[in-house]
């Protein structure tokens, strides 16, 4: 599955091979990227600090962070052309796929416009001393142009990305990841000669910026030289499938600001209601866990587009096989490797942190469970999405947010740090998985024929959102 030379996809079981190829190879080329983003972060962090000093440092955290709640503002229509362009590669259209891909970029184009005005409209009303918490006004003015220069990355990256976005659609995410890699190479070079010239902030911004703006634009030129004909063209646009990826996309950006209301406001509970010197307490335990839901995600996320081409092409048995081996290899993972978190919790954190940071056995316990259930819940939102079936996630998705919100609150109340990660584990396993495990049972029926044991109909309809 790791070999080079792809298989023959002319037969159902050469597909099969293909897409699990393709996917693995995307899954190691990923590991591979985010560990030298990893080993870069490493080397520039310490020296960013050192160099910048606390308090400047501290601005650019918040500046990262204001750009990072904006992350869903190309309104989800990325994943709606991941979606569109794994559907045309199944159907061998490419016809179809320029006029999707052409269609979303003009789509992201507009959004990227439509932000820098609103931001050089708003630019001069913004009390930038307040928004930035600082006392000083040459600081504040500083903080102000490194916030440009990341804003105006973060505006030319929203077109820039759709390029990624049809790697993965297509299969071939391997080759984004591949460039991003060496994207985090360039930054990391770019910053340390930043901080050889003396740079100001804004500069050091400019500097971690240059990596992802060069791995996106030879990531563009791989594309197209690949596959010529997604080249972008208004002959090529269709304001019909300009607005099937944006009504795609907007369900896809309910579905994340649901999680993120839902998943990342737990620092936020414990702080409101135990104090921020109380956070601690959980983030840090929390962080153990965080790699393997990492790793699971790695190894998933290539099969979204495989399960949507899959669908296209009708290869209906082999979506079922590879999801139910998925739920099981990640049951083989998950379970030990939480199971021995749990164990080792103690230890770990006496290690690194000392006897000042303290986890309870009850606090371990309920993250390693969560970390089997968010693993599993997953590989059942990479099946969904990949088949595109959004519009009952987009209704199902806020309410269990919204139990899981008031769980978390209360149980915090009653129970202490873990009262937030035990809200999301009895949201998640009592509502959420129970009741997409039934709906994708009924779908597999509907789509696999009752006298052909198992050769799957063509499901015409799950091509389209619910």
């Amino acid at each position: 599955m790791f070999r080079l030379r792809p298989f023959d996809t002319s037969t159902e079981s050469g597909r099969s091979r293909e897409r699990i190829r393709r996917a693995a190879i995307t899954t190691i080329s990923a590991g591979g990227a985010r560990g030298l983003g990893i080993v870069a972060s490493l080397i520039t962090v310490p020296l960013t600090y050192r160099y910048l000093g606390p308090e400047r440092y501290g601005l650019w955290m918040v500046l990262v962070s204001i750009i990072s709640a904006m992350a869903f503002a190309d309104l989800g229509i990325g994943n709606g052309l991941l979606n569109a362009i794994a559907e045309a590669y199944g159907k061998d259209d490419r016809v179809l796929a320029r006029r999707y891909f052409t269609s979303a970029f003009v789509l992201l184009l507009g959004v990227a416009v439509a932000l820098a005005l609103g931001a050089a409209i708003a630019y001069p009303y913004i009390p930038w001393m307040r928004l930035l918490n600082v006392n000083s006004a040459a600081v504040a003015a500083e903080g102000t142009r490194a916030l440009l220069v990341l804003f105006g990355w973060f505006v030319v990256s929203i077109p820039l990305g759709s390029a990624m976005r049809a790697q993965m659609g297509l299969q071939r995410g391997y080759v984004s990841q591949t460039v991003n890699g060496f994207g985090s190479i360039v930054t990391l070079l770019a910053l340390l000669a930043v901080i050889h010239l003396q740079g100001s902030l804004p500069w050091l911004v400019f500097g971690s910026t240059v990596g992802p703006i060069a791995a996106a634009l030879v990531n563009a030129a791989v594309l197209f030289y690949q596959h010529p004909w997604l080249m972008p063209s208004w002959k090529a646009y269709s304001s019909g499938a300009a607005w099937r990826i944006l009504r795609m996309g907007l369900m896809f950006f309910v579905l994340q600001c649901s999680v993120v209301a839902a998943y990342t406001s737990d620092n936020i509970v414990i702080s409101q209601i135990m104090g921020t010197s109380a956070v601690a307490a959980y983030a840090v335990p929390q962080k153990l866990f965080a790699f393997i839901s990492l790793v699971v995600s790695i190894g998933l996320v290539p099969l979204w587009p495989a399960y949507g081409e899959a669908i296209a092409r009708g290869d209906v048995r082999w979506i079922r096989k590879t999801f139910m081996g998925s739920i099981w290899i990640i049951l083989a993972f998950t379970i030990p490797s939480s199971l021995l978190l749990a164990l080792g919790g103690p230890w770990i954190l006496r290690t690194f942190f000392g006897k000042a940071l303290h986890a309870s056995a009850l606090l371990l316990a309920v993250l390693a469970m969560w970390a089997v259930i968010e693993a599993v819940s997953t590989a059942v939102g990479v099946l969904l999405n990949g088949l595109g079936i959004l519009r009952i996630q987009m209704l199902i998705a806020p309410l269990a947010s919204a139990i899981n919100l008031s769980l978390s609150i209360y149980l915090t109340r009653r129970l202490g740090v873990c009262g937030v990660c035990l809200g999301s584990l009895i949201a998640q396993s009592g509502l959420t998985l129970p009741f997409y495990w039934v709906l994708i049972r009924r779908r597999f029926r509907r789509m696999i024929g009752p006298t052909d044991q198992g050769r799957a109909r063509q499901p015409v309809e799950v091509t389209s959102p619910l």
